[in-house]
């Protein structure tokens, strides 16, 4: 196993981060083979199916998206990160 090929928790913790800051202050969606975020995600997901070929596991099954759409997960984090901060702010007022 090549050390640039590996899937440690330093590696996942940096993609997550890499790929949020992409999401958020990134270039604009751009076509399938120029888009940062995509190639992030598919490296991320090569690197993934790699570890779990090497453990004897079957690679993941990425589910199709649903017809109704659904919530974006990115859109979710940020607005309970948004309330997190506002119920921290409002405990540090009642605490006074």
């Amino acid at each position: 196993m090549s050390t640039d090929d590996d899937f440690g928790l330093w590696y996942r913790f940096r993609s997550l981060v890499v790929f949020n800051l992409l999401y958020v202050a990134g270039p604009a969606q751009l076509d399938a083979h120029n888009d940062p975020r995509a190639a992030v995600e598919q490296d991320y997901e090569r690197r993934r199916d790699l570890h779990r070929a090497r453990h004897g596991k079957p690679p993941v099954v990425k589910k199709p998206p649903s017809k109704h759409g659904g919530v974006d997960p990115v859109l979710l984090c940020a607005v309970g990160g948004v309330l997190a901060l506002v119920a921290l702010l409002v405990w540090a007022i009642a605490a006074r």
